[in-house]
C-alpha cells in the first residue's frame, strides 16, 4: 500500500485482529486514542472499518512494519474524518518504536500519497489536546491548528494543511 525508506504499510487483514488488540491494551499506547471507547469491541469495529474503507477507496489506515520485517509495529494511515469528505492522516505505534522520528516518516508519505495520487486539496489530523508529541509531528509537516473538534465525543485539536503548503 505505501512504502517509506525504513516503513512498509499493508492494508489490514481480519487476521490482524489479535495483533490488534495487544497493540491496544498497551494503556500508554491508546492514552490518547479513544478514552473510554478504547474496549475490544470498539478495537474489533475499529478494525473492521479499516478493512471496508480500503475496499471501498483503495486506501485506508493499515499495519505498519520495520523493514525488511514484516512484523507488525504500529498502524496509520488516510480515512474520511467521521465518515465524512476531509481525509484524516493518522498513526500509531508500539512504546518501542517511539522517539525515532517514524510517525513523522510515515504521516508525511501519507500525506504525499494524499496530495500526489489522490488529488486531494487538504488533509486533516486530530489529536488529543494532552498529546503534544502527535501535534510537534503535525507541525514538522507544515500543519496548522486551526479549532477545538468533538471526534468520538472527546474534545480533540483540529490541524489542517492544503496541498500548496505542504508542497
Amino acid at each position: 500500500m505505501l512504502e517509506t525508506p525504513r516503513l512498509l504499510v499493508r492494508p489490514f487483514f481480519e487476521s490482524d485482529l489479535d495483533w490488534f488488540l495487544a497493540l491496544r491494551a498497551d494503556a500508554e499506547v491508546v492514552r490518547y486514542l479513544g478514552g473510554p471507547l478504547n474496549t475490544p469491541e470498539f478495537a474489533a469495529k475499529r478494525l473492521k472499518y479499516y478493512i471496508d474503507h480500503h475496499a471501498q477507496h483503495g486506501y485506508a489506515m493499515g499495519v505498519v512494519s520495520l523493514k525488511p520485517s514484516a512484523a507488525p509495529i504500529g498502524w496509520g494511515g488516510l480515512q474520511h474524518l467521521d465518515d465524512g469528505d476531509e481525509i484524516e492522516v493518522g498513526y500509531a505505534f508500539a512504546r518501542a518504536y517511539w522517539g525515532r522520528g517514524l510517525a513523522t516518516e510515515l504521516a508525511e508519505a501519507w500525506l504525499r500519497f494524499g496530495f500526489d495520487r489522490l488529488g486531494v486539496d487538504r488533509i486533516v489530523a486530530v489529536a488529543d489536546p494532552e498529546n503534544t508529541a502527535s501535534q510537534r509531528v503535525m507541525e514538522k509537516l507544515g500543519m496548522r491548528y486551526e479549532k477545538r473538534y468533538t471526534h468520538y465525543g472527546m474534545e480533540t485539536v483540529y490541524y489542517a494543511v492544503s496541498r500548496e503548503a505542504f508542497l
